[in-house]
């Protein structure tokens, strides 16, 4: 009999993305999805570890699942607890039967698994290095509803002062583009009419650590051909030049989603971001001349103690 998992999917869209990669991983090993975590052989908690807050609700979730789980049946960590804290957090939930780093194997039986409570997850946090289960380039399942996030580069090069992503995400890492638009042909044949690019800094795909050009104005262009609407996730100001504006505009869809955190110059330059209030508004302004119907959307830290 065929056994059965659960995917649980706690922090930001690009970790929806990944567990849609381990569901495919799952799936292509035998496994059937089961209709409720208590139902399940196997339970994957896909956590997050940005904000304290979400670091606590990944342990909530960990210690709920484990004490709901059938007899038998195994939990496993994995996602950025699993990848920032590795042994450590193996020692701290005795209750868990393994953690595993990002394209760690979740299931005992695939090769190349070493438990990081015994082995580390093979490199340090200084050091990444493309898993050897690549969940960036990995197939995905048939979507199950009429969008999907799609993931079109892993990590990130810049060191803001708030963030410790690239710290266990890594530097960015982009896909090529023929293979994006082949899951995104992919998605649309299963019945996806939108798609939302995500990705840590969006703007930059294509240009990883200082080499090759940014690709993401040919890529929405491509893209726009496949499915009716495309929105993009975390765009850095600084890289939202007219032709993005433009390429944006041509989608049919001018949303606007800037990653600006504070409008004050000195707090932004302690965080070692670009911009100010007045070229932020600045380049509102030119998005509006185009097109006055533009939608925005932003995040702000109030507060920052940096």
């Amino acid at each position: 009999m065929a056994q059965r998992f659960w995917v649980e999917t706690l922090g930001c869209p690009k970790n929806s993305v990944d567990s849609d990669k381990v569901t495919g991983r799952l799936l292509a090993d035998g496994y059937l999805p089961a209709d409720a975590p208590d139902h399940a052989d196997l339970v994957v908690v896909n956590t997050c570890a940005f904000i304290e807050e979400a670091r606590q609700e990944s342990i909530d979730t960990i210690l709920t699942l484990s004490d709901a789980r059938r007899d038998g049946a195994e939990v496993v960590v994995t996602g950025c607890m699993a990848e920032r804290y590795g042994a450590e957090l193996a020692d701290a939930l005795p209750e868990v039967d393994r953690v595993v780093g990002f394209g760690g194997p979740v299931t005992a039986t695939e090769t190349g698994w070493v438990p990081v409570s015994i082995g580390g997850i093979g490199r340090t946090p200084a050091e990444p290095a493309v898993p050897a289960l690549d969940l960036l380039n990995m197939p995905r399942p048939a979507a199950s509803a009429p969008w999907a996030y799609v993931k079109v580069a892993e990590g990130c090069d810049r060191r803001c002062g708030f963030c410790a992503i690239p710290s266990f995400r890594g530097p960015q890492r982009s896909r090529q583009r023929l293979d994006v638009v082949a899951e995104a042909e992919s998605l649309a044949a299963s019945g996806v009419r939108e798609i939302v690019l995500v990705a840590q800094d969006l703007a930059s795909y294509g240009r990883d650590q200082g080499q090759g050009a940014r690709e993401l104005v040919p890529l929405l262009d491509d893209l726009s051909a496949v499915v009716d609407r495309l929105r993009l996730l975390y765009l850095y100001p600084s890289e939202l030049t007219d032709d993005l504006i433009d390429a944006i505009c041509r989608t049919g869809v001018p949303y606007f989603d800037l990653s600006l955190q504070h409008v004050s110059k000195p707090l932004l330059r302690r965080m070692r971001r670009w911009g100010d209030g007045a070229r932020f508004l600045k380049r509102i302004g030119d998005i509006r001349e185009r097109q006055p119907d533009a939608a925005f959307r932003s995040n702000f830290i109030v507060g920052y103690p940096g």
